[in-house]
C-alpha cells in the first residue's frame, strides 16, 4: 500500500506542476488560439519593418512594443501655440507614415493628443484637455480625410497633461501618438 500512495503522491504533484506550468504560459504569453500569435507577431515585425529607414531627424519615433507599434511626434512642429492645425511639416509627415502604414492595413490605429502642463485658456480651448482632443482628432480626421485611411480603424482621444513623458522639461511633453495595432 506504500507503494501506491506514493505513486499516487508523485501524480498528484506533477499534475500541480504541470498546472503551474501551463498557468504561468497563459499569464506571460497572453496565449490566443492557435494561429494568431504567430500571425500578429508577423503584422508587427511586417508594418515595423515599413518604419526601419526612419531616422532621428524625421520627427517620428517609432517604439516597439509587445503587441503594437507607438509612433510618436512632438507637437511644437506639428501645431502652432495653443492651435489644433496641422502645419504643412506635419501634413507631409503624416502622409508618409500613411503611405507606411498602406503597405500592411493595420486592424486598428489609435491616437493619442498629450499637451504640456501649460495652461492654454483659448475660446476654442479653454483648457489642456481640449486643445490634445482636437490635435489628436485633427490627425485622425487628415490620415481620413486626406489620405484615404479607413475611419472605422481609427480612433483619437485627448489626454491633456495627465500623461507626462518629462518632469523637468514639460515643453516635451506635447506630443502626438499614433499606436498601431496591426
Amino acid at each position: 500500500m506504500a507503494d501506491k500512495s506514493v505513486i499516487y503522491n508523485l501524480g498528484a504533484v506533477f499534475a500541480c506542476f504541470m498546472c503551474l506550468i501551463i498557468q504561468n504560459e497563459i499569464e506571460t504569453k497572453n496565449l490566443q488560439p492557435a494561429g494568431t500569435a504567430v500571425e500578429t507577431t508577423d503584422s508587427l515585425l511586417s508594418i515595423r519593418g515599413a518604419f526601419s529607414d526612419i531616422y532621428s531627424g524625421s520627427g517620428v519615433e517609432v517604439i516597439t512594443e509587445k503587441d503594437q507599434l507607438r509612433l510618436r511626434m512632438y507637437t511644437d512642429s506639428m501645431f502652432r501655440v495653443s492651435r489644433a492645425e496641422l502645419s504643412r511639416e506635419a501634413q507631409t509627415t503624416l502622409k508618409s507614415v500613411s503611405m507606411r502604414l498602406r503597405v500592411n492595413t493595420p486592424s486598428h490605429i489609435h491616437i493619442e493628443g498629450h499637451t504640456s502642463n501649460e495652461p492654454t485658456d483659448t475660446p476654442q480651448f479653454p483648457n489642456n484637455w481640449y486643445l490634445s482632443s482636437a490635435r489628436a482628432i485633427a490627425v485622425a480626421m487628415f490620415l481620413v480625410n486626406e489620405t484615404g485611411m479607413d475611419a472605422k480603424r481609427i480612433t483619437a482621444q485627448g489626454y491633456g497633461s495627465s500623461l507626462p513623458l518629462y518632469v523637468s522639461d514639460s515643453k516635451k511633453n506635447g506630443r502626438i501618438e499614433i499606436i498601431v495595432n496591426p
